[in-house]
């Protein structure tokens, strides 16, 4: 099976030179955008290099549209093959060894990869039990870290692509319908490039100081509270998975106080 998201798929679909930008096409991707926006989809097994194709023109699309829809998308669509993943262990294995060539599964259940394979791939071993250079997964574990993987793979989309107009207005189209609308000042705050990369997600250990300093950077924006509430909600969602939770409670608690603070008692501590 070729997972849509897999370097086998990336390989299909560059392979192939044309793609047809005809309205039906662009309407199925618009349409799976939306569908996969409201809710987990329904993963079939099934080989998947139409999919792959399909995604890769709605990963454009989506790279035209504000980020808490290409948040919630790869929020959904991870979650989706999360449960995938635990279901089908063929498949599981497959994408496992693609994300960690080292992976080894011992005879108890328990799965271990190389250290330095796991940080290459941007999960943090914070929760995870390490030793003699090799860290120890439960399959749990491993599943938690494969949806990871989909999400970070859906999330990285290129800043500003050369896309046709036909998409670009699928784009307006999905904004108008599904964001809020930023703050009067505009948003050059969360433009900057730090504050991007912590709307990308944080492992455990520098969450709370990530989610001040992106409250920091709404409020300095000018976005009402409710606005920059979704922002937080966003954030939360794609923060990696972790035995302890960083929960949008926590999250919206540090919004509210810097909210309710303002400009005062905040400091350089969080000045973005």
């Amino acid at each position: 099976m070729i997972l849509p998201f897999s370097e086998k798929a990336r390989s299909a679909v560059q392979a192939q030179h044309e793609f047809l930008l005809d309205s039906a096409t662009l309407e199925e991707c618009k349409v799976f955008i939306e569908y996969v926006w409201a809710k987990p989809p329904l993963i079939e097994a099934r080989d998947m290099v139409g999919e792959a194709k399909k995604l890769a023109m709605c990963k454009a699309i989506l790279s035209l549209c504000p980020y808490s829809i290409i948040a919630r998308f790869a929020d959904n669509y991870s979650r989706a093959w999360q449960l995938f993943f635990r279901d089908n262990a063929q498949v599981r294995g497959e994408f496992a060894k693609e994300v960690f060539p080292s992976l080894v599964e011992n005879d108890d259940g328990e799965f271990k990869v190389n250290v330095f394979e796991f940080l290459a791939a941007e999960e943090s071993v914070l929760l995870i039990r390490l030793s003699d250079g090799l860290v120890y997964l439960s399959l749990q574990d491993l599943i938690e870290v494969l949806a990871n993987q989909v999400k970070r793979r859906i999330m990285s989309i290129p800043q500003s692509p050369l896309v046709p107009v036909e998409m670009k207005l699928i784009a307006i189209d999905l904004a108008k319908n599904h964001s809020a609308p930023r703050g009067a000042t505009g948003a050059k705050n969360l433009d900057k490039v730090e504050i991007k990369q912590i709307r990308l997600g944080i492992a455990e250990g520098g969450r709370y100081y990530g989610c001040m300093k992106l409250s920091r950077a709404c409020f300095n924006d000018g976005l009402s509270f409710e606005e920059a509430k979704q922002v937080i909600e966003e954030f939360v969602k794609a923060c990696p998975p972790s035995k302890n939770p960083f929960t949008e409670k926590e999250a919206l608690n540090c919004l509210e106080w810097l909210y309710r603070k303002g400009t005062k008692n905040v400091g350089v501590a969080f000045n973005v």
